[in-house]
C-alpha cells in the first residue's frame, strides 16, 4: 500500500515520509458500529439515473445517400450532432465501423438517460431499462422509404460481459421499394444488439463500453455475404445484426443490417459500440486545475459519491471499517491504480489528506455520509518532481482507497496543469516637446519573480533593451524630432512568466516659441532699427523672421533674416522720405520642430519731410 508522503503547508523542503500506522486511528460515529456489508454483500446497487448512448451504425453515419436520419427524440431521449458532440467519440474502421470519411467529427448518437435497474459497478452487470423514443430513416424524403421508431430500451448484461439489449419497434407508414403504399406495423420488443463474454470495456469508474455482436453471425433466408477475407489488408468482416432483428426489418431496410458484399461500406454495417455511464462514479470537482508552475498554490478539492461503506480497511489504521478515500497531488506513473496491481511507488505525493469518516484529525478530512469531502491540497511543482525522482507520469490529483482497501470506483485522476503566469504589460510615454528628452517605460505586474528584460521597439526598429527592476524597466531615447512614434515593449517572461507586449504611441510636439520685437522708429535724419528675438522654453530657437515695413508713397521693406545662435536678428528700416503711416510687421515662421508665432505689429505715423 502507498505510504503518502506529506509536505508541509509551510513551504519547508524537506518531505515528511509517514507510515500508515502512524495515521489517526478514527472512533466509529455513533450508530455506525455494526460491522459494515461485504464487498459481496454491497456488489450490486440501485441505479436511478443510467445514460445509454449509441450511434447505431458507421452505415448510418454516412449512408448511400446521405447520412440516415435520427430525429425526433420524445421522452428521456436526446440527439447528439456528430459535428458538435464529444460525448460519444469512436475510433473509426477497423476498431469499429465509423468511416473515416463520415463527414461529421464524431457520430450522431441518440443518449437516452434516467435510466433505473441494478448494476454493479465493478463488472458492469447490469437491469437497466429507459424511456423515450427516436426516429431513424436511411433515405431521402423523395423516396418516401418508412421510418423506424425506437422506444424504450431495456439492457441485460451479466458478468462476463454477454447479454442483449432489446427497444420497441414500430415500422411508420411509407411507400416500398416497388412503390407501393405499406401501412404502420408494430414489431413489438426485438432484440437490437446481442453481445458476447468479454463485449464489456470498463471506460470509467462506473461507466461501459459495449461492443455488439456481428462478426461471424449468420442470418438464414438472405443472400448473406460470408466469404470476406483479410487478403490485400481488407478487414474481412461479414456478418449481421441479431438474426430476429434483420428478419423483422421491411426488405428495403434489411440489407442495412447484414453483409452483401465484402469491404466498402460493408465494413460500416456493424452496430457502434453503445455506451453505458451509471452515473455513480465518484467525482471530484477542483478549484482550479491550471496553476503557476513556480511556488506553492493551494487548490481546493470536493468530494462526491464516494460511498463510505463501499472502501474497507484491509490493514490498520482502519483495518475492517469505512477506510476512505486518500486524496493526492503528485506526477504519479501512467499505471498507478491499486485495481490494477500497480504497486506503491508508482503514487509519489507531494501534498496528501485523507478523506475518512468522522475526519478531523490533522491530514484528514471529514467524509460525510452521502459521500462528500472538502478538503486543501497545496501544489508545488518542484515538490511533485523531487517525489517522483526519476518516475515519468502525470502531473494530477488522484483519488484512491485508503488503509489497504481496492475500489476501483474510488480511482480518479484529474490532471493539473503548471501554467506559465500571464503578465500584464503596460507602456507609458509621456507626450514631450521638440528638445526635452523622451523617455519610455514599461511596467510589468503579475509577473513570478523579478527576472526579465523589455525589449523596446518602433517600426521594426530596435530602439534598446533594458532590465526590469522593481516591476518596471525605462529606455531613454534622447532627443526626437517632432513627431508620432508607434513603440512596442516586449517583454522576455522569465522561468515562471509567459512573455508580454504592449504598445503605445510616443508623441512629440513642436517647441513652442516667443517672439519680441523692439523696433525704433524711422525719423528724416536717422534710420530706423528693429531687433528681434526668438524664445523656446525647450529648444534653441533656429529658422528665420520676416520683417516687413509698409512705407507711403515708397516701396516696402521686406527682409528674411536668418536667426543667430542666440535666437536674435537686427536691421536697420531707412529713413523718413515722406510723412504718413509707416506699419511694421514682423513675424516668425517657425521649422519642422519649432512652432511658428503671431506676428508681432507696430505702426508710426510720421509728420511729413
Amino acid at each position: 500500500m502507498s505510504r503518502p508522503i506529506l509536505r508541509r503547508s509551510t513551504g519547508a523542503a524537506a518531505l515528511l515520509t509517514v507510515a500508515l500506522s502512524g495515521l489517526p486511528v478514527l472512533a466509529a460515529a455513533p450508530g455506525r458500529a455494526a460491522a459494515p456489508e461485504s464487498p459481496a454483500e454491497r456488489a450490486t446497487a440501485d441505479v436511478t439515473g443510467a445514460s445509454f448512448t449509441w450511434g447505431v451504425s458507421g452505415y448510418a453515419q454516412k449512408g448511400v445517400f446521405a447520412p440516415w436520419t435520427i430525429a425526433e427524440p420524445t421522452g428521456d431521449v436526446t440527439v447528439l450532432d456528430g459535428d458538435t458532440q464529444t460525448e460519444y467519440v469512436v475510433e473509426p474502421v477497423p476498431a469499429t465501423s465509423m468511416p473515416a470519411d463520415a463527414g461529421t467529427e464524431n457520430p450522431t448518437a441518440v443518449q437516452f438517460t434516467g435510466g433505473t435497474g441494478t448494476a454493479d459497478p465493478a463488472t458492469g452487470e447490469a437491469t437497466l431499462t429507459w424511456t423515450g423514443s427516436y426516429r431513424v430513416n436511411a433515405y431521402p424524403v423523395a423516396f418516401g422509404a418508412p421510418s423506424e421508431y425506437y422506444s424504450d430500451p431495456q439492457l441485460t448484461v451479466g458478468a462476463d460481459g454477454a447479454g442483449e439489449l432489446t427497444m420497441e419497434i414500430t415500422i411508420g407508414e411509407g411507400t416500398d421499394i416497388d412503390g407501393d403504399p405499406t401501412s404502420e406495423v408494430d414489431l413489438g420488443r426485438v432484440p437490437v444488439m446481442t453481445f458476447t463474454a468479454g463485449s464489456v470495456e470498463r471506460t470509467a469508474g462506473d461507466a461501459f463500453r459495449l461492443t455488439p455482436d456481428y462478426q461471424g453471425v449468420e442470418v438464414e433466408g438472405v443472400d448473406q455475404e460470408r466469404s470476406c477475407t483479410t487478403e490485400g489488408g481488407a478487414t474481412g468482416w461479414w456478418g449481421a445484426w441479431p438474426a430476429e432483428y434483420v428478419a423483422a426489418m421491411p426488405d428495403s431496410v434489411r440489407p442495412h443490417f447484414y453483409s452483401t458484399g465484402c469491404g466498402g461500406l460493408q465494413d460500416n454495417k456493424p452496430a457502434l459500440p453503445a455506451d453505458v455511464d451509471l452515473e455513480l462514479a465518484p467525482e471530484i470537482a477542483v478549484s482550479q486545475s491550471t496553476v503557476p508552475s513556480t511556488g506553492e498554490t493551494e487548490v481546493t478539492v470536493t468530494g462526491s459519491n464516494f460511498d463510505p461503506q463501499a472502501a474497507i480497511g484491509t490493514r490498520p489504521p482502519l483495518a475492517g471499517q469505512p477506510a476512505g478515500t486518500y486524496v493526492a497531488f503528485g506526477r504519479f506513473a501512467e499505471t498507478w491504480r491499486p485495481s490494477e496491481g500497480a504497486a506503491s511507488g508508482t503514487r509519489p505525493s507531494s501534498s496528501v489528506q485523507w478523506a475518512t469518516p468522522g475526519g478531523t484529525a490533522p491530514g484528514t478530512a471529514a467524509l460525510e455520509e452521502d459521500g462528500s469531502f472538502t478538503t486543501t491540497l497545496v501544489l508545488d511543482q518542484a515538490a511533485a518532481d523531487e517525489a517522483a525522482g526519476e518516475l515519468e507520469g502525470s502531473y494530477g490529483i488522484y483519488t484512491y482507497a485508503g488503509s489497504g482497501a481496492v475500489v476501483a470506483a474510488y480511482e480518479t485522476f484529474t490532471p493539473i496543469t503548471f501554467a506559465l503566469q500571464t503578465p500584464t504589460v503596460r507602456l507609458a510615454a509621456p507626450r514631450r516637446a521638440f528638445g526635452q528628452r523622451s523617455v519610455v517605460t514599461a511596467t510589468v505586474a503579475h509577473a513570478v519573480g523579478s527576472e526579465g528584460t523589455v525589449t523596446f521597439t518602433s517600426g521594426g526598429t530596435e530602439l534598446g533593451t533594458t532590465s526590469v527592476d522593481g516591476g518596471s524597466a525605462s529606455l531613454d531615447l534622447g532627443t526626437l524630432q517632432a513627431g508620432r512614434y508607434p513603440v512596442t515593449a516586449a517583454y522576455s517572461g522569465n522561468e515562471g512568466t509567459e512573455p508580454g507586449t504592449a504598445t503605445a504611441t510616443h508623441t512629440v510636439a513642436k517647441a513652442s516659441s516667443r517672439l519680441v520685437v523692439n523696433a525704433k522708429r524711422p525719423r528724416q535724419r536717422k534710420a530706423g532699427r528693429v531687433v528681434a528675438k526668438v524664445a523656446s522654453p525647450t529648444t534653441s530657437a533656429t529658422g528665420t523672421v520676416r520683417v516687413v515695413l509698409r512705407r507711403p508713397g515708397a516701396a516696402n521693406i521686406k527682409k528674411n533674416l536668418t536667426l543667430n545662435a542666440r535666437g536674435k536678428v537686427a536691421t536697420n528700416l531707412g529713413k523718413v522720405r515722406k510723412g504718413g503711416k509707416y506699419v511694421l510687421v514682423v513675424s516668425y515662421r517657425g521649422t519642422a520642430n519649432i512652432a511658428a508665432t503671431p506676428a508681432v505689429r507696430t505702426v508710426w505715423k510720421v509728420k511729413g519731410a
